[in-house]
């Protein structure tokens, strides 16, 4: 009996630990996914008026927010200037802050229907969303707050005409 007692406590850090670094693991890998395709849906729809909140939509309808692992705090949209060397930055003065619900935070400084669709001169498209990963064994929550992370998606938007 004395050695279960020693070994129990490691067992037991070991068990808890795969068990939240799994379900740290599929959040992060979710939140990748919802990133990819609300920026897919962004690229495909274009200069839709709807195209935000589409994609908004699509990002609601993944395990990130249809789970209780994560919590999505903020998604923003953004323009991306690209330099002359190829390297993409983010444009300040073009950038949609919305909360997963479809409100948006202040006042969203890039409207859908101004996004540049011309075939070869499309705009880039940045999407980020803001979660937050909610421990859920006890084992580690008590050794902090919840797990605050992002994941951003660059992307083209598609032409409409050829």
């Amino acid at each position: 009996m004395t050695e279960f007692a020693l070994v129990a406590p490691i067992l037991l850090l070991l068990l808890f630990s795969v068990l939240e670094g799994s379900f740290t693991l599929f959040t992060v890998a979710t939140a990748r996914f919802a990133t990819g395709e609300a920026a897919r849906q962004l690229s495909e729809d274009g200069n839709s008026a709807q195209a935000d909140q589409n994609a908004l939509a699509v990002i609601r309808k993944t395990a990130l927010v249809t789970t209780s692992l994560g919590t999505v705090n903020h998604v923003d949209i953004y323009r991306l200037n690209q330099a002359s060397n190829g390297v993409l930055t983010v444009d300040l003065a073009h950038f949609n802050s919305y909360k997963i619900d479809g409100t948006a935070i202040g006042s969203p400084t890039w409207p859908p229907t101004s996004r540049d669709i011309t075939n070869g001169q499309m705009d880039f498209l940045g999407v980020t969303i803001y979660y937050q990963y909610n421990w859920k064994t006890g084992f580690f929550s008590a050794a902090g707050q919840s797990l605050k992370l992002n994941n951003g998606v660059y992307i083209r938007l598609e032409p409409q005409l050829y």
